[in-house]
């Protein structure tokens, strides 16, 4: 297995454009960045992008461990004869994704903001074009997750710990001073606001507003993330209520029935378990009622669409520089709630998680059981018993104790996504004391950005037009 190259030696900036119109504000200059852009890597879209790479540290505590270089694209203002109206930082989900590929949905979700505003996107630590991790048996999809996240932790030695929020969330602050610009907007979805709410805790004094598409909470969760299961339960009802043509009678009653039928077979009700769990994702409607159908078409002894829905796909995940299999991973196990004490044993975690399971309340996740939530593939529980112990080096997203800044914030969630919940925005929104939370109905996952018959897009842009 190849090992991945960490260290660089030198921040390196690419020569090109000068920035010192990223830092212009309508009150005139707030500040000459110290760097300079040039052209983006190869396939980097659209062409407008100019790119910088900027070496920070693995450890910004232990500099001994090395540095990865991080690489951001700025998009200029359309109007550059006229001052900036500020600049608005957007991240990417997963976690995983690169920001920078995801361009072309951050520019046309803006809208004419840009207009007078500059756009900035970073390539996360581990991801895209910052060094993205490799873990070839996870990416490619060979073997066991649990097996192949021991070895990824090999490859990364002393740095597996690197690859956390709090250490994402330090790097986008690098960005901004690099670039010269005082305060900013940031917009996250997904994981991205996972990771804009670290940075809001960590580097609040620098924020003029924050958008939140989709968001979990850095801090209150359970392990057990009760809330994205029911959430998909209750949408197969919703759905089969709103698209009656499609859909006839009690969803909740078929549903029970098809559970107890799977339980009879060799592969029990996991599978379906996973296909309710990815259809929060757009188009969240359409999802769910073919769930609905493959449903009825089982119970009526027709078994060749479920198969198909549930059929277990070994074509990995693609190129690791667009999506970080071992990223993921590594981020979800360093930062992530688990129904285990993180400083214990392998073994330890081991009856943890089974002590959770037995004590858990049974009818919980009704028709699912707890066993069933917990060793699904739709968890990442498995997966994270390999991963080792953190070290003295670990920070956690928020500091603990810290409390969140009174930056304007807007959360938005989609009402049928059982990726982040509803339940889960609430907690968000309840954190952040200058919040206001919109729920955009029938929508799923990240709405604002990939769902465009929705009216997310204007909220987001309204609101960063009054409070950027």
């Amino acid at each position: 297995m190849p090992r991945l190259t960490l260290a660089i030696a030198t921040v390196a900036l690419l020569v090109g454009v000068d920035l010192a119109i990223v830092g212009e504000s309508p009150a005139g200059a707030r500040g000459t960045a110290p760097a300079e852009l040039g052209p983006c890597p190869e396939k980097v879209r659209p062409k407008k992008l100019r790119c910088g790479r900027l070496s920070v540290p693995l450890e910004r505590a232990d500099p001994a461990l090395g540095s990865i270089a991080i690489r951001f694209a700025v998009r200029s203002r359309r109007h550059l004869d006229r001052p900036s109206a500020g600049t608005i930082f957007a991240v990417e989900g997963g976690p995983g994704y690169g920001s920078i590929p995801s361009s072309r949905y951050y520019i046309h979700m803006l809208g004419r903001l840009l207009d007078r505003r500059e756009l900035v996107l970073v390539d996360m630590r581990g991801t895209g074009h910052s060094q993205a991790i490799d873990c070839p048996a996870l990416q490619e999809g060979r073997g066991s997750d649990a097996r192949g996240v021991a070895r990824c932790a090999r490859v990364l030695g002393p740095t597996f710990g690197s690859y956390r929020t709090s250490a994402a969330a330090d790097d986008l602050d690098a960005v901004r001073a690099a670039l010269g610009v005082e305060r900013i907007d940031l917009y996250g979805d997904s994981y991205g606001t996972y990771l804009a709410q670290s940075y809001a805790f960590r580097h609040g004094e620098t924020l003029d507003a924050l958008v939140l598409d989709s968001a979990y909470p850095l801090r209150g969760e359970s392990g057990w993330y009760p809330s994205l299961i029911r959430t998909g339960i209750r949408s197969l009802a919703i759905a089969c209520r709103r698209r009656p043509f499609h859909c006839h009678g009690n969803a909740g009653a078929r549903l029970r029935r098809v559970v107890r039928a799977l339980r009879d077979t060799r592969r029990g009700a996991g599978p379906l378990l996973n296909a309710i769990g990815s259809g929060g994702y757009e188009p969240p409607l359409r999802n769910y009622t073919k769930i609905n159908t493959v449903i009825s078409r089982y119970l009526a002894g027709d078994r060749r669409p479920y198969v198909r829905l549930t059929r277990a796909y070994d074509q990995g995940y693609g190129h690791y520089r667009y999506y970080s299999r071992g990223d993921e991973l590594a981020v979800s196990c360093n930062d992530y709630p688990m129904l285990w004490d993180k400083a214990a044993s392998e073994r330890e975690r081991e009856r943890q998680l089974e002590a959770a399971v037995r004590t858990y309340p049974k009818g919980a996740f009704r028709p699912f059981t707890p066993r069933e939530v917990a060793f699904g593939s739709f968890s990442v529980y498995r997966e994270c018993r390999r991963w080792p112990q953190p070290t003295e080096l670990y920070e956690p997203p928020a500091p603990p104790g810290g409390e969140a800044p009174a930056v304007p914030t807007l959360v938005i969630e989609g009402e049928l996504d059982n990726v982040t919940s509803v339940a889960e925005a609430r907690m968000v929104a309840a954190d952040f004391p200058d919040s206001r939370l919109r729920v955009v109905r029938s929508a799923g996952h990240v709405p604002s950005l990939y769902g465009g018959r929705y009216p997310a897009r204007d909220w987001v842009r309204e609101f960063l037009r009054r409070h950027g």
